[in-house]
């Protein structure tokens, strides 16, 4: 048996199988325009912040594989420090 011979037997169920998971997604596109999302509450200076402080840095990532001229100190991102 030739891989030739393999293509029709394993190509029409993959492509019916292709075309039915993109009617379903096309499907559930069209009936998701319903849905209603919590709105987000939008933050302006004026308010009172009353969330504990949040502060994002990269410092914790291992050292990326970096092209050329890497070190072991470099790191993805930086790092944050101050008074809250």
């Amino acid at each position: 048996m030739d891989l030739e011979d393999l293509i029709v037997p394993i190509g029409v169920p993959v492509t019916i199988v292709t075309i039915v998971f993109v009617v379903a997604c096309v499907v559930a596109m069209a009936f998701s325009f319903g849905v209603k999302y919590p709105k987000v509450e939008e933050y302006t200076l004026d308010q009172r912040w009353d969330r504990s402080p949040l502060l994002f840095s990269a410092t914790d990532i291992e050292p990326m594989a970096l092209a050329r001229h890497a070190e072991a100190s470099d790191v993805d991102g930086g790092s944050a420090s101050g008074k809250w």
